[in-house]
């Protein structure tokens, strides 16, 4: 059996990477998805969860003794030095997940979903870079209406990830999902990809 070809699905925040992985689930592909692996092992039965806790302290957790997503997003984020304890905690563990999840599939293609796959630089690991993209007005409006937060804390979250440029000089494809694209054309991008990586 031939080794499955890996589809890297990335794109920057409020691009619509989850309708998109949804669309792929949809037509019955596989979808490894980092974000969940992620909550995964930061569960308290997971494998990242007692090294946050001996690096962050048990302040993080919440009265049920899971951490507290909240209170971890806003101690990292305006200090980068924690931020990097966390990856560094975390990313490793992840990608352990993601490889045995490859390794353990026969499907001809998989999709796997990396919000941070150029920054990364797990876009190497890939055999195909798939891009969601829109412009970043888009992504402001669509954050602040999800997470009900102002035009300068949508910002300073977008500050914080790679450029649209950059990642659309690592996309070998990429599907467009501004505001006015229907979820009807959204599902016909993904099955001509479909259709497309099938063929691989």
């Amino acid at each position: 059996m031939d080794e499955s070809k890996k589809i890297g699905l990335t794109g920057g925040i409020a691009s619509g990477k989850t309708t998109v992985s949804d669309c792929f689930k949809n037509i019955g592909t596989q979808v490894i998805d980092a974000d969940e692996i992620s909550h995964d092992v930061t569960k308290p039965d997971g494998s990242a969860f007692k090294d946050i806790i001996s690096s962050f302290g048990p302040d993080i957790l919440d009265e049920n003794g899971w951490i507290n997503r909240k209170k971890m997003r806003s101690i990292i984020f305006d200090d980068v030095s924690k931020k990097k304890m966390l990856e560094k905690i975390i990313h490793p563990k992840v990608r352990k997940e993601m490889l045995k999840a490859i390794n353990q599939s026969n499907d001809h293609y998989l999709i796997i979903s990396v919000p941070l796959l150029v920054e990364t630089g797990m876009n190497q690991m890939m055999d195909r870079t798939l891009v969601v993209d829109c412009s970043e007005s888009t992504q402001i409006e669509r954050l602040m209406d999800r997470d009900k937060i102002t035009f300068d804390e949508a910002k300073s979250i977008m500050a914080n990830q790679a450029i649209r440029s950059d990642r659309q000089r690592f996309a070998d494809d990429l599907i467009v999902n501004e505001k006015n694209v229907t979820l009807k054309e959204l599902e016909k991008q993904v099955f001509d990809l479909h259709k497309r990586y099938s063929k691989l």
